[in-house]
């Protein structure tokens, strides 16, 4: 089950981080061709999947997405609203063509760092054990 306040927290940490790396970089933190901000942007996103996964203490994963889910939504529900400010202002033919290839590998981009950063984030909740600490209690070989 997914725990909404872990999401939102996480979500926080993207917008935060991502509007700083923009500032620092001299961009819009939402474009529509990021550029110089996907490294930030998947930085962003993966340190908000693993606060969320951090936070909610399970299900790290489900929730690094879902930190993932909520920043494509508000991502694309802003750049919905500054096409229909300029087709409102110029006409439909102001917007121009959809970029799909860019669009779903930004998305790509956007769910993998979410889900890495889950994935980390419950790992570390869990208290998993360090690979040498799991060697060192496997029974002796024979």
């Amino acid at each position: 089950m997914i725990r909404w306040p872990a999401v939102g927290i996480g979500f926080l940490v993207v917008v935060v981080t991502s509007f700083l790396a923009g500032l620092g970089l001299g961009r819009a933190p939402i474009d529509e061709n990021p550029g110089l901000l996907a490294l930030p942007s998947f930085l962003a996103l993966f340190a908000g999947g693993y606060v969320a996964a951090r936070v909610a203490r399970r299900a790290g994963v489900a929730h690094g997405v879902a930190v993932a889910v909520v920043y494509i939504f508000v991502a694309a529900s802003i750049k919905a609203l500054q096409e229909l400010a300029l087709a409102a202002q110029w006409g439909p033919f102001a917007v121009g063509p959809m970029n799909m290839g860019g669009l779903l590998l930004g998305d790509l981009i956007h769910l993998s760092a979410g889900t890495l950063g889950g994935w980390l984030g419950e790992t570390h909740a869990r208290g998993a054990p360090a690979p040498d600490d799991a060697a060192r209690t496997a029974p002796p070989m024979r």
